[in-house]
Formats: C-alpha cells, structure tokens, sequence
C-alpha cells in the first residue's frame, strides 16, 4: 500500500492522519458562516474542509423537489427549497477556497452530479470526495475519476459487491483511492460501526482506508486511527442544536480540537522503537528495580554462595540476573549485610572449588 499526496499533504502509512472537518451544509446557507467556520476548523488542528455541491434538478425528480419537507431542520416549506437554501452560488466557491489557503487547510467537497464534478474540477481542488449514496453511481464515478485528481470514497448503505463495482470504475481512471468506512445513519450507533470492516477494505482493494463518522463522541474515530486510518471524517458544527440535518451528528469546536489532540498522541504512541530503557524511565528503574546485595557477611577471602546473595533495592547495583555470575568468586573485601554487590568487590574469576 502506497502513499499519495492531496494537495500538499501526504497520506498513507507512516503518514499522520489527515484529519477532515466536513462542514457540509451545516454552514446553514450563511457564506459568512461558512468562511468562519473554515477558520475555526483550522484552529481546531484539521487538516481540511470538505464543503458538498448539487446541481438540485440534475438529482432530484420535480416531484421530490416538490414533495412538503416541513419540519424543524428544513430552510424550505419543500425538499427542493430546503436544499436550494444549502447550496452556494458559484462565486463563492474561489473565495471559500482562498480562505482556507490563507487559514492552512485544505479544501474540497463532494459532488452529487457530473456537472458539480466538473464545477470542483475547474475550481482546482486537490481531491474529490464520493458520498456513499452514489457508490451505485456509474456516470458521477466516472466523472469524477476522470478529474485527475485522488479520489475519497465512502461506503456506507452499500453492498461488498456494489464496493466492488464502484472501485473498479473509478479504477479505469485513478488508483489514487481512499476508501473510508462509514455507516450513513446520523447519528450512527457504536454497535453499527463495524471498524474492522476498514481492515477487510484495505486488504481487499489494497488502497489507503480511513474512516468517516457520523457517530455521538470521539472514541470510536480514535479506536478508527488505531486500527489505520489514514484519514478520518467528522461532521463539523458552531452548535449542535442548529437548525438542519447533519448538527446533531457533529462535533462542537472543543471536540473537534480534543479530536485532533487525541489523534496526535494515539499517533505518537503507536511509533515502534527498539526496546531500551528511557532516560525518563531510569530514575524510577534505579529506585524500584532490585540489586544483588550481601544477604550475610561475606568475608574478605571467602567464595561467594548462592546463600550469601540476596535482591532488594534500590535498583543501582548488579541486576539479580547477573548473580550466577558471582557465585564461587572470591570477596577483595568484608562485604557487610545489605550492601550491593558491585564486580570491584570480587575476584575476577570463579574457583573451582565453589561448584
């Protein structure tokens, strides 16, 4: 398994997780509050934002964008409406982005149609992300393959055999694929998770995996960094209880940073080193390991036995390993109870008489 690089960001093994803040349309169909919540995002540590793009007739039936969508998340008295009052005019697209060059993260978005693929392709962005809802999605694959660009798919609500099908496509154009495990249920049940599914995915299709969450709290996307993933997706928002349909399935600011503080430690726990003792480990090894200390006198001239060999601490002595190394060697000196044994206080070779 590879690395590859979207944007300037390197992702795959060795690599620290790209950490995305999905803002979505939790932006409320406010530009302002879209710009501001790209800098609180950066503040918070996240490596992007991921914004999403519709062309709502390309995907909507007149009759669904007609159908009543009165309750207390819409922005309209129908579904069309309430989607519309969620999109942002084209001119906004290159200001978002240059505030998030400006703020350091990287941005991109999913799109829902071939002609919003196209709209993220002239916009520059440095990756594409497919939503698990067009896995099934043939003509938005390969649109979106055919961008150049690394490739960022979920695959919630779909079959293995449907994962295959989609893979294969985008395959015709890109192997730059991320696939994120993902259950498309908002918000999602730690019991439905299914985490080591990511593992299967990875072997399966030998690509980078990564994990997108619509789940309450961060422990379950941290256990999904421990297990390898490359990249992780979480649901941003100013305020939980706002209006509209991804807020209560969304991290506030203060867990989106203690989401990125975790990740960054898990990562740092997981780097293998040779085994050695750490400079910060030697004051509490030297107090609490034991030594090899006289358990009687020992008398200058006398053969060390193993009776006379005692193990207390502090541990700044010989370790009791090192003890049948000193049996039937000769003592230089008187060695009074409880001292530690130290190689200046014996000979340097064993008697023979001492076996």
């Amino acid at each position: 398994m590879r690395r590859l690089k979207i944007g300037s960001i390197e992702i795959g093994p060795g690599c620290p997780c790209l950490i995305v803040a999905e803002i979505g349309v939790n932006f409320n169909g406010d530009v302002d509050l879209a710009t501001r919540m790209i800098r609180v995002a950066a503040q918070c540590g996240a490596g992007a934002v991921k914004f999403q793009r519709r062309n709502i007739d390309a995907i909507l039936t007149r009759a669904a964008q007609e159908a009543p969508y009165l309750n207390e998340r819409s922005f309209g008295a129908t579904y069309g409406a309430h989607r519309r009052a969620l999109e942002f005019p084209d001119a906004a697209w290159p200001m978002l982005r240059t505030v998030a060059n400006v703020s350091g993260v990287l941005l991109f978005a999913t799109p829902y149609d071939p002609d919003s693929a196209k709209f993220l392709g002239r916009l520059g962005v440095p990756c594409v992300k497919v939503a698990s809802c067009d896995v099934t999605n043939p003509p938005l694959l390969e649109a979106v393959g055919a961008l150049g660009v690394p490739v960022i798919m979920s695959t919630g609500m779909s079959t293995e055999e449907e994962i295959d099908r989609a893979v294969r496509t985008i395959w015709r154009y890109t192997q730059e694929l991320v696939l994120m495990n993902c259950v498309s249920t908002y918000p999602s049940e730690a019991k439905d998770l299914n985490l080591r599914y990511m593992l299967k995915l990875a072997k399966r299709y030998r690509c980078i995996v990564g994990h997108s969450g619509h789940e309450r709290g961060i422990q379950t996307t941290l256990a999904a960094v421990t297990l390898g993933a490359a990249v992780v997706e979480r649901h941003l928002t100013l305020d939980r209880s706002s209006r509209g349909p991804d807020h209560a399935a969304s991290l506030e600011p203060n867990g989106l940073t203690r989401l990125v503080r975790d990740i960054r430690r898990i990562e740092e726990a997981l780097i293998e080193r040779p085994k050695v003792v750490l400079p910060s480990e030697r004051a509490i090894r030297d107090r609490l390991a034991k030594s090899v200390v006289a358990a009687r006198l020992i008398r200058r001239g006398e053969l060390v036995e193993r009776a006379a060999l005692g193990f207390k601490g502090p541990g700044t002595g010989l370790p009791p390993y090192r003890s049948e190394n000193l049996v039937g060697r000769t003592a230089l000196q008187d060695i009074v109870p409880d001292t530690l044994i130290s190689e200046a206080m014996l000979s340097p070779d064993r008697s023979t008489r001492s076996e």
